[in-house]
């Protein structure tokens, strides 16, 4: 995974994602939600790599996430690829499977359940939205 752009909190406590870093699919929230559009097949065996002791490293854990993934229609990233941030990733559906998302990420400290269902309401429509203008999926001009 490529970070294309990223937007920072004005809050004192945020998280930091720099245009450029790559991670492996198996570690956060934008992977494992690109991850989840794709036949579980396709999964390579694992051992996978560990970045914080969360991290899902094999490939039983990782399908049973992905599972979870496709029945709330998002990924959720405890403290997997960073210690104390949790990140929420949403695939864009205009490609089949899906080759963007988008995401949040917060830090454990700031994250109450109610703080958590409001980042997931307005994520989706985020989501919509981006997907309303994406060409072939009832949106404006072909931008790739």
């Amino acid at each position: 995974m490529a970070y294309l752009a990223t937007r920072e909190s004005h809050e004192y406590l945020r998280t930091i994602s720099r245009v450029g870093r790559r991670l492996p699919a198996h570690i956060g929230a934008l992977g494992k939600a690109l991850l989840a559009q794709r036949p579980d097949g396709e999964l390579p065996e694992g051992p996978y790599e560990a970045f914080t002791p969360h991290s899902l490293t094999s490939r039983r854990a990782l399908l049973a996430d992905l599972a979870g993934v496709r029945a709330r229609g998002y990924s959720v990233d405890r403290e997997e690829g960073v210690l104390g941030i949790v990140g929420f990733g949403f695939a864009l559906r205009y490609d089949t499977p899906a080759q963007d998302a988008v995401s949040c990420s917060v830090p454990v400290a700031r994250l109450t359940p109610g703080h958590e269902e409001r980042i997931v309401a307005v994520m989706r429509e985020i989501r919509a939205k981006i997907e309303a203008t994406a060409p072939g999926f009832g949106g404006a001009a072909d931008w790739r």
